[in-house]
């Protein structure tokens, strides 16, 4: 097991761990790898072993996994940041590595946030990670707010809206189910704000940048929260390129990365 521990990476989901490996291995190899793993004394609370087979593909997003060990179940019940989450992992994209950066972008919205009732867009929301850790941090800062969580994926946003209904945040978040190219007509189809104090975009790698759809929604003032892939220089090229000097970039920093040698970047900047 010490051998293959150096050839893995694993993402720790409440009950459930995802194991990727690096090198082939039978099914056998995979299968016993996983028994032992659960019998580890620090891993008392896992009670599932999954494979990640592949990539993240699809404009969905969604993982290819495949049952190695334990409990046969792809149910995730996991904790964060004083939220609760409860979704199958085989209908949506989500990532516990990311969470350290959800909770750094609420706490950095809410210094910002004024008296007034923010509006806060999410977009690329998924199963409402990023809505549902900011909303908790401002209601226990006592601010106000109304976060709209935009997500493509249908059976996401189900999720999404029994998430925000587990943590009882239904006075800060709408759901909203559509493409991020076309959000606006969806916005304007529910009678939801058109403009916003707050957008945060945590998209995939792509090549699309949605900046051209993200702007319309913003004004003089407003924050953006965009992450970029790649070389830092690229990044910021990206986003001036689109965004066609209605800008001011405020910071860029690492937010871990995607695979090997590929940087993921939280750029913060203001529409002027």
């Amino acid at each position: 097991m010490k051998t293959i521990l150096g050839k893995i990476s694993r993402d720790l989901i409440g009950n459930i761990v995802i194991i990727h490996f690096y090198e082939p291995l039978s099914l056998i190899e995979k299968k016993r790898f996983a028994r032992d793993f659960l019998k580890q004394k620090e891993n008392y609370q896992i009670k599932t072993v999954l494979e990640k087979v592949g990539k993240i593909k699809g404009r969905l997003r969604k993982a290819e996994l495949r049952f190695l060990n334990g409990e046969r179940n792809f149910i995730a019940e996991y904790k964060e940041n004083g939220c609760i989450f409860k979704f199958d992992l085989r209908e949506a994209y989500f990532s516990p590595r990311l969470s350290w950066n959800r909770q750094k972008i609420a706490e950095d919205v809410a210094k910002k946030v004024n008296e007034k009732k923010s509006k806060i867009l999410v977009m690329f929301s998924g199963i409402s990670p990023y809505p549902i850790i900011l909303a908790r941090y401002l209601k226990s800062q006592k601010k106000k707010a109304f976060i709209v969580s935009s997500e493509i994926n249908q059976k996401a946003c189900k999720i999404g809206e029994e998430n925000v209904r587990l943590n009882k945040l239904q006075d800060y978040i709408s759901v909203l189910q559509g493409d991020s190219k076309k959000i606006g007509l969806k916005l304007k189809a529910k009678k939801l704000p058109l403009q916003f104090d707050f957008i945060l975009m945590p998209r995939p790698n792509l090549r699309e940048t949605f900046l051209s759809s993200a702007l319309k929604l913003g004004k003089k003032g407003t924050k953006y929260y965009y992450h970029g892939f790649g070389e830092k220089g690229k990044v910021l090229n990206e986003i001036q390129k689109d965004a066609k000097n209605k800008i001011k970039i405020l910071s860029i920093s690492q937010a871990g990365d995607i695979g090997p040698r590929l940087n993921r970047w939280l750029v913060v900047f203001e529409k002027v």
